[in-house]
């Protein structure tokens, strides 16, 4: 079974590298742009019995930073 965890960074959290990609894009012509929110996809293999309440412990104790990070989960 795989897992997909998507992390960004929770609203009104500064995102310097959104902001730099946002900055570069708009440099090469790309203006209609206004905001960049950049974050981080990990895909887990798991063993078929794993749950999501798994995975969400996963994520609250590694994966992701929660005091500036939320994060959602697909199984599949």
């Amino acid at each position: 079974m795989k897992a997909r965890v998507h992390v960004m960074l929770k609203n009104g959290v500064l995102d310097p590298q959104g902001e730099a990609v946002r900055h570069a894009l708009g440099a090469m012509g790309f203006d209609s742009v206004q905001g960049v929110r950049q974050g981080k996809v990990i895909e887990l293999d798991l063993a078929d019995d794993a749950t999501e309440a798994q995975v969400k412990d996963m994520c609250d104790k590694l994966l992701a930073n929660t005091v500036i990070e939320s994060y959602s989960v697909e199984m599949g």
